[in-house]
């Protein structure tokens, strides 16, 4: 089998999943461009054994192009975005090689099962994130007065050429272990070369295990245990390898600092890094390992009918080593009083500062400002029960209707999430970003009983909000995080919920038949009811002891009704 596919994708308008607050000059268009030449070879050795081999040849191209091209971006807090965005001006072309190989053979009560996979994916990038220069002002009154809170600009070579190679072995065995009881054991191999700036880790093995047993003639229960490791992330790597300080670095300043760079600049970009402030950088932690999770699974399944069956399954997800962002560089914070307040470099501090917890102009390493460390000193943990109704096609319908209630914890919900305070990790520990405590999901095909073989496919979900992060809007405690980690005093992380969420699309499909061949006519209809849900609120709470009249009220939605037509041949 020999598949070649490619797609072409545009989107004008993005706001490149950033604060939600921007305006048209700190948007801009994403252009996608992939092909993928996918093959498979399967070859049979006698009646018990069966070889498949495959492989895949893929690249992709993407643009991110800003409207506002020059410079500088500004924010001004829990207010407005605009200018050029920190983010937003890139180029990366990404090639992608694949093969893999697994061979089947059964024997006796066994189904072996081995193989391996090689993936090497290499990158040329031209990454413009922070060139335009940025800065953030704690109020409008502060803009008029050009008075930033905080600058933030990059310098060097945005161009990067790197490849990362991923290898994987496992052997498998499906056995009968009694005529009611089966079970699978198996163990996998991972390991992924990166540049040479990370640790190489090697010691990648992972078990798994599974069991079946039919106690009756309706039932099933059943468990499993695994080692399920991931890779690093791309743009992890890619920062590694642009902004080492040889390559390139930011510079980082506050207060009054800040200021003065903005009236030398006259509100603008820096031509050249500043005289007197040291680079700021990100290195991966010498000890950087491979993420992964451990995942345990408890079901039963009953047949309730001849087409009808229920089921109930307990899933544990446990995720050790995950990614995060740590300023590396500070020394322990100091609590803010009126009286040491200028020592720290904050002669007028705010509300939010006060009592709090701040970072002094002090450094481990006084050759840098910030020293980002890349590691994985994250955890989350995930308890999730399901209740699933299935209905396989009988008389011209078959539906999937589930309930999920579930929790999430961590404490680093993406790979550059910074902390708080780097010094007390355990703070950070809350509900995930992407913790939904319920959520229903109902999706269905049925042919019409009328003539013209028309078929409808409904997806209904209903779900509960989702956490978010509430933030000062500021790097109030001096950390120099971004993005921003001050939340205000007295609030948690991700204490904040967004609104629930309820959503229908449809899809209708009309089949026209030519002999063996056939022609679906399709009309895909997203958001059906153009149900109006926010999908984010505004997190910021401002630099006074009294929140922004904005604060937790939504500020993005779910995208409007929107209608896509397809044709598709089979022959």
């Amino acid at each position: 089998m020999l598949r070649y596919a490619f797609t072409n994708t545009r989107k004008a308008g993005d706001g490149f999943n950033t604060t939600g607050l921007e305006d048209a000059s700190a948007r801009g268009s994403s252009f996608t461009a992939d092909h993928a030449l996918v093959g498979s070879l399967v070859t049979v050795f006698g009646s018990q054994a069966v070889g498949d081999l495959r492989f895949q040849a893929a690249t992709r191209r993407a643009l991110l192009r800003t409207n506002d091209q020059t410079g500088p971006g500004i924010d001004i807090n829990g207010l407005v975005d605009f200018g050029r965005p920190f983010a937003g001006n890139s180029h990366r072309r990404e090639n992608h090689y694949q093969a893999s190989y697994t061979y089947v053979q059964t024997q006796g009560h066994h189904l072996w099962k081995a193989g391996g996979t090689v993936n090497r994916v290499s990158s040329r990038a031209t990454v413009l994130d922070g060139f335009g220069g940025f800065y953030r002002f704690g109020s409008l009154a502060d803009f008029f007065a050009g008075r930033p809170d905080s600058f933030r600009q990059a310098f060097g070579d945005p161009n990067t050429k790197y490849a990362v190679t991923s290898y994987g072995s496992f052997v498998q065995d499906h056995l009968s272990l009694l005529p009611r009881v089966t079970g699978d054991l198996g163990v996998r191999y991972d390991f992924e070369r990166l540049p040479t700036v990370f640790n190489q880790d090697t010691n990648n093995f992972s078990p798994r295990i599974g069991l079946a047993f039919n106690p009756a003639l309706r039932w099933v229960l059943r468990a499993g245990y695994g080692i399920f490791y991931d890779r690093q992330i791309l743009a992890n790597v890619n920062r590694a390898v642009s902004e080492n300080g040889a390559h390139g670095f930011e510079q980082v300043a506050n207060g009054n600092i800040a200021a003065n760079l903005f009236l030398g600049a006259s509100g603008g970009s820096l031509i050249s890094p500043a005289v007197g402030i040291a680079p700021s950088i990100f290195r991966p932690d010498p000890r950087l390992a491979t993420p992964y999770s451990e995942q345990t699974s408890l079901g039963a399944e009953h047949l309730v009918a001849r087409d009808l069956t229920a089921s109930v399954n307990y899933l544990f997800v446990r995720g050790v080593k995950l990614s995060r962002t740590r300023n590396a560089n500070l020394l322990p914070p100091i609590v803010l009083t009126l009286q040491n307040a200028g020592s720290l470099g904050i002669p007028n501090p705010t509300a939010q500062q006060i009592g709090g917890q701040v970072f002094s102009l002090g450094r481990r390493d006084p050759g840098f400002n910030d020293i980002f460390a890349l590691e994985n000193s994250a955890s989350s943990a995930y308890n999730g029960l399901t209740l699933s109704l299935t209905r396989r096609t009988s008389k011209n319908i078959e539906f999937i209707a589930s309930y999920t209630l579930s929790k999430t914890f961590d404490d680093a919900s993406d790979f550059d999430e910074q902390p708080q305070n780097p010094f007390d990790l355990r703070a950070e520990r809350a509900v995930s970003n992407q913790h939904q405590q319920q959520r229903f999901a109902f999706n269905a095909l049925w042919d019409l009983p009328i003539p013209g073989e028309i078929r409808l496919a409904p997806i209904i979900t209903i779900g509960t909000g989702r956490p978010t992060n509430p933030l000062v809007g500021l790097d109030s405690n001096r950390s120099d995080a971004f993005p921003l980690s001050s939340r205000p005093l007295g609030l948690g992380r991700n204490s904040l919920l967004t609104q629930r969420t309820a959503n229908v699309d449809l899809g209708v499909i009309k089949t026209v038949r030519f002999g063996e061949r056939h022609l679906d006519v399709i009309a895909q209809f997203f958001n059906l009811f153009n149900h109006v849900s926010a999908s984010a609120i505004n997190p910021f709470f401002g630099t006074s002891s009294v929140p922004l009249a904005g604060f937790g009220q939504p500020i993005q939605g779910v995208s409007p009704r929107q209608i896509q037509l397809a044709v598709n041949l089979e022959y």
